[in-house]
């Protein structure tokens, strides 16, 4: 499994706060079957200024300090950025740091308890020049809680949702966790990520959800979410994804829970 969302570099924001963590963060996730992690380290301004050469030399370092380990875990590049303007030009000017370093995928951070302000524009700027938004835990977002339909426009302009793998075990809360299959049975999600910070709150662990993840929609569509699709997104390579769709399930369940 490949996890497309993890704050596991030491010492940059809010997730591992030095090595030790960063390490038995790392021997979780390859006993729970992990063997790719993408590093996303929090990239906002006023609160964690991480550019595209500082991750990069992180993640290098960190990559020396797991090979000394003998850790054959694999580490690849990547960055949460949070919703700002100019977003495209920062890239182009190599200032952010997209999945891969290709400049195809972006993991785009909205904020959790306001109106996003510019989302659609954003992605549209994005999606023209030549970098599709991957949105990061979409469930966990007030303004789509509040309003799935929001976030179904902004997948039908082209972006695709990172599901947290926390969020389907039901960490957040029923209510979240039952949004979360929603989205998984309408495609409105495409790659599973930890979300991790830590090894016990937060850990980088994905076996559970994924297992989830094919109960609800299937082998084929589990293997895409946690191997195929992240991999391209390590390579730059294109994803196209089935539109959205309805939720085949009964409505009635859902629409008590949410009331």
């Amino acid at each position: 499994m490949i996890d497309t969302h993890c704050h596991i570099l030491p010492g940059l924001d809010d997730g591992a706060p030095d090595e030790q963590t960063a390490l038995a963060m790392a021997e979780l996730a390859l006993a729970d079957g992990v063997e790719t992690i993408i590093a996303t380290p929090h990239m906002r301004e006023g609160d964690y200024l991480n550019e595209r050469r500082g991750v990069l030399e992180a993640l290098e370092s960190f990559r020396e300090l797991l090979a000394g380990k003998k850790l054959p875990l694999r580490l690849e590049a990547g960055s949460e950025v949070h919703l700002a303007p100019h977003l495209s030009s920062r890239i182009a000017n190599e200032r952010l740091l997209t999945y891969g370093d290709h400049r195809a995928h972006l993991l785009l951070e909205c904020p959790y308890r306001t109106r996003p302000v510019r989302l659609r524009e954003t992605v549209f700027e994005l999606m023209v020049a030549g970098i599709t938004p991957v949105i990061a835990h979409p469930e966990r977002i007030r303004h789509f809680q509040d309003d799935i339909k929001r976030y179904e426009e902004i997948v039908l302009q082209g972006a695709l949702g990172q599901l947290t793998s926390s969020s389907l075990c039901g960490v957040f809360g029923k209510r979240i966790q039952a949004l979360s299959e929603s989205m998984i049975r309408r495609r409105l999600v495409h790659v599973l990520g930890s979300d991790a910070h830590d090894t016990a709150y937060r850990p980088p662990v994905l076996s559970e959800a994924r297992n989830r993840w094919a109960e609800i929609a299937g082998e084929e569509s589990a293997e895409r979410a946690t191997s195929t699709w992240p991999r391209a997104l390590i390579r730059g390579e294109s994803i196209d994804p089935e539109p959205p769709g309805d939720d085949p399930k009964p409505r009635g369940f859902l629409s008590r829970l949410f009331r």
